[in-house]
């Protein structure tokens, strides 16, 4: 099995993201391609594990995306019992969590064998950082960042 993070992420990000990976013809991830990693997240909560929603649950995160020209894709999204409930294009107000990441390493994660690993590397490359900006927000990225159980949630989303 593929396992996979962004996201958180992009969960969280890199879910989101995940049906936002550039296409083969070399088109810049964009917002409308986020809001479609939306519809493909959402759809797969209804299986998700309970740990796996309530690690979840009600966040406000922002994403933040170095693409390859230098500008940044900035989106937010509003998550509710672990389902995405609304997204804006832009910054947003009082974020609980932000997540930044490049474009190279995004294309990278969801192109890989091993997007774990990957992911991995790129976040130790400060390329992927994932901050949250409370305290109960930095809890459930540490705990979301080591559990296997999310991680192999997440990867399945992914391949779909």
């Amino acid at each position: 099995m593929r396992y996979f993070v962004f996201v958180v992420a992009l969960v969280l990000a890199v879910t989101v993201s995940a049906a936002a990976a550039p296409t083969a013809s070399g088109t810049s991830i964009d917002f409308e391609l986020i809001q479609h990693g939306v519809e493909v997240y959402n759809a797969s909560m209804e299986n998700a594990p309970d740990m796996v929603k309530s690690l979840l649950g009600d966040e406000k995160i922002e994403i933040n995306i170095i693409r390859e020209n230098g500008t940044i894709l900035a989106a937010g999204l509003y998550m509710e019992n672990a389902l995405v409930v609304k997204t804006v294009e832009g910054e947003m107000d009082s974020p609980t969590v932000v997540i930044e990441g490049t474009e190279d390493a995004i294309t990278r994660i969801l192109g890989a064998e091993d997007p774990v690993e990957v992911f991995q590397q790129a976040r130790n490359d400060g390329e992927i950082s994932i901050t949250g900006k409370t305290f109960k927000a930095k809890f459930k990225i540490a705990a979301a960042l080591s559990s296997t159980t999310l991680l192999e949630f997440l990867a399945d989303v992914v391949t779909r």
